[in-house]
């Protein structure tokens, strides 16, 4: 590992085979950044101009991802340039002769903008564009939209608030229940609200919202988030791959962007439904310029359980979100404040309850100046979250707190056809705990860490070849020193084929942090945030894949893309053959391999998705407990969140003001540890025992971890919708029936060895949902 401490990394790190290697990486990468910045671009911006800008929503201000944008010359109609916006609204099209041309940029569901511009020799124009819903086709942005599930750009899955509303569920759409239908995303069940993302653990996955981190982003029932369908704008997500503007975590990305405010008109939503109710309201501060959005959320489920032929569902959960902007026409900056609160017990019929709060608390500038070739986007955050478990009855007995403030600014600009995107940060996180004896060796304890760093990655077009070079860089005073993560990504496109697209990503991921989950118990959701473990380690994970996209017909794409991750210096619960309380923790390694398919039908009123995943993770330890019992120090094992195989199928159908929903999923059981017999303790520290009428302390043995597999998971949910319009001023009522698991299969989610107890997930359950939409 290539990890020096100070700034003289260069010239006195020890002279490894894996640093000469890295050095050389690194060294290739900066002499072809800086031959591209001084040979390729500036001669040909002196020839040819650039056209850029923005392209958003009139009314909110939100950037429209997909728009397309066409420049037509007014002496040959046929010698056509063109592009799309990405996810920040942002487009740029380039080798543009002089001459008049004719721009045009549209997007479904919004009014055309047509104009003719006198572009002149080496000229770098913007052009921000607003674009007005256009209330003739406003239907079809129910069923159309950029992007979907089988499509990537840029490394990214592009999630859009269309995706989230055709999942069948009690809310009128949520990101939590959406990840749950893609292959690759695996879920412990209907509680708990823990996310793996190809092999990595739940505290392995970055989750930003509008830039700011939030640590625990899934409410304590499986299918809510803090993130409903009417309030996200979009959604990035990278299950893995990932380039260097995110450093800091191993496993995945999905940075979420929350809606502005209605600019022009006031206006409400309101729902209510056996599992939450919610509000959700916005409007203008200043007409055209300033905006406001807030949205109230409370669970309901542990009143409405008892409605239900089930246990009572311990769980709660609320979250609260607001939301102001500030717009102009070459800009937009907002500040926003998310809290969220989740309490439940795991175990009905213990008296042991988990909680978890977050606090978030950040503000963003996204800017494009007139006449200027650079995208800032600059942003600060303070973001909080605690966790803790105990009875509860009595003060919770191990809790774990975190907090974050972080800056950071991000730049892109273009030298010709070579872009550019770097930026600088700077962090400090603050860490306490006070586990009691959860993790021996561990007891209390607060801790702070700082760093400072950047990242750069270029986009080098040769041909129908994209390739995107980078690193993230860190400097971690007292701790880790410098790090470099060397990165690397690319596009094909093979032959010039405009339906199909080769993806490829290597790349070294660092984690300062760890967080910490007693993985013997399935059902545990604590976790527990230090700096580093162990041996002050940094988690480390390599990165490779390589994947393949493809629209065959209007409509119609596929997808496949297959992984391999290369994971050290995993912290894990020391292996006991006897089931306790506490545990020592050491050091895994692991390797994490699978591909993902994916095949989507998107035209009219139909949409159809349906995706395979197949994952296999293996770690490895040494321990002294498998020399004692087995007779070889090092296991190897599947830890307990690899899901072997896992389909998903996803279909929606809009007929009339009718709306149909149905989603499928299965999955192979996850593995366990296994009971081979009990005992029974006899203490003989204090006194001797009366061995002929004493028992002892009622002990479960165990085999060679994780070798045993749980049943099978499928479930089958089912949603048919309808809108009411009851003003002429768009006011709208929709009603939402539907149920959880309908064929009521009993899904196993937690079993208790000593008592031969089992709590099985959500039976079958219906539900009304009334939304009501103010205008």
């Amino acid at each position: 590992m290539w990890q020096v401490p100070g700034w003289r990394w260069w010239n006195d790190s020890v002279k490894t085979g894996a640093d000469i290697k890295q050095k050389t990486i690194l060294t290739i990468q900066l002499l072809l950044f800086a031959a591209c910045w001084l040979g390729s671009g500036k001669e040909i911006s002196a020839q040819q101009a650039v056209l850029q800008g923005l392209v958003t929503d009139h009314t909110s201000a939100q950037p429209l991802y997909g728009a397309n944008i066409v420049l037509n010359p007014e002496s040959d109609e046929h010698a056509l340039l063109g592009t799309t916006s990405d996810s920040e609204g942002y487009y740029r099209v380039a080798s543009i002769q002089p001459g008049r041309w004719v721009v045009q940029i549209s997007y479904v569901g919004y009014t055309s903008y047509t104009d003719t511009l006198m572009i002149r020799e080496g000229e770098s124009r913007s052009l921000n564009i607003s674009l007005e819903p256009d209330d003739a086709e406003l239907g079809e942005l129910i069923v159309s939209g950029a992007g979907g599930a089988a499509r990537r750009e840029d490394g990214a899955q592009r999630i859009s608030p269309v995706d989230l509303r055709r999942v069948p569920g009690p809310a009128s759409g949520d990101l939590a229940a959406y990840l749950q239908t893609l292959p690759g995303v695996v879920s412990m069940g209907d509680r708990g609200g823990q996310v793996f993302i190809r092999g990595g653990t739940p505290s392995e996955n970055m989750v930003l919202v509008d830039g700011a981190l939030i640590y625990q982003p899934t409410h304590i029932v499986g299918f809510f988030s803090p993130f409903p369908q009417n309030l996200v704008s979009g959604v990035d997500f990278y299950a893995g791959g990932f380039g260097p503007r995110y450093s800091g975590r191993s496993s995945s990305v999905m940075d979420i962007r929350m809606k502005h405010g209605d600019l022009y008109s006031t206006s409400g939503t309101a729902a209510l439904n056996p599992f939450a109710a919610e509000i959700t309201a916005e409007g203008p501060i200043r007409t055209g310029q300033t905006s406001w959005i807030v949205s109230l959320r409370n669970s309901l489920i542990e009143e409405t359980s008892s409605w239900y032929p089930i246990e009572k569902q311990p769980l709660r959960f609320q979250s609260q979100f607001a939301k102001a902007s500030y717009i102009e026409r070459d800009s937009r900056c907002s500040a926003m404040i998310m809290r969220t609160y989740d309490r439940g017990r795991m175990d009905f019929d213990n008296p042991e309850s988990i909680r978890w709060r977050n606090f978030l608390l950040g503000g963003r500038c996204i800017a494009l100046p007139e006449d200027s070739d650079i995208l800032l986007d600059v942003n600060a955050s303070m973001s909080h979250f605690t966790n803790s478990v105990g009875d509860t009855d009595s003060p919770f007995g191990f809790t774990s707190s975190i907090s974050r403030i972080n800056t950071e600014v991000n730049l892109r600009q273009y030298v010709g056809e070579v872009r550019f995107q770097y930026g600088l940060h700077a962090r400090l996180k603050n860490l306490e705990y006070d586990l009691g004896e959860q993790f021996v060796g561990f007891d209390m304890h607060t801790e702070s860490q700082f760093n400072i760093g950047g990242h750069f990655e270029t986009g080098i077009p040769a041909g129908d070849l994209l390739l995107q070079p980078g690193f993230a860089l860190s400097f971690y005073p007292g701790t880790y020193g410098v790090t470099v993560d060397p990165r690397f990504r690319f596009t094909w496109k093979p032959f010039g084929m405009e339906t199909g697209e080769v993806t490829g990503a290597a790349g070294l991921y660092r984690q300062p942090i760890i967080g910490i989950s007693d993985m013997r118990d399935l059902s545990s959701v604590f976790v527990a945030w230090m700096i580093g473990s162990v041996d002050d380690s940094q988690m480390e994970a390599i990165h490779t894949m390589i994947g393949w996209q493809q629209t065959l017909t209007d409509g119609f794409t596929w997808s496949v893309e297959s992984y391999y991750k290369r994971i050290r210096n995993i912290p894990v619960p020391l292996w006991s053959p006897l089931a306790r309380f506490t545990t020592d923790l050491v050091l895994a390694k692991g390797d994490v391999y699978g591909a993902d398919l994916r095949v989507e039908y998107n035209r009219g009123r139909l949409y159809a998705l349906i995706g395979y995943g197949y994952n296999h993770i293996l770690y490895e330890s040494v321990q002294d407990h498998f020399n004692e019992w087995f007779g070889e120090p090092l296991q190897e094992y599947h830890p307990p969140h690899d899901r072997r195989h896992q389909l998903n199928a996803l279909f929606s159908l809009d007929v009339g003001s009718f709306t149909t929903a149905v989603r499928w999923q299965f999955g192979t059981g996850f593995p366990y540890t296994r009971p081979i017999g009990f005992d029974d303790l006899l203490e003989f520290r204090d006194r001797l025992p009366l061995t002929r009428s004493e028992r002892g302390v009622r002990r479960v043995i165990l085999e060679k971890p994780y070798q045993g597999r749980l049943p099978t998971y499928h479930r089958l949910d089912l949603s048919l919708s309808r809108s009411f319009r009851i003003s002429r001023s768009g006011s709208e009522l929709n009603l939402r029936a539907g149920a959880v698991n309908l064929y009521n299969r009993a899904n196993l989610f937690y079993y208790d060895v000593y008592t031969h107890r089992r709590i099985d997930q959500l039976p079958f359950a219906p539900y009304l949902t009334i939304e009501m939409n103010v205008q």
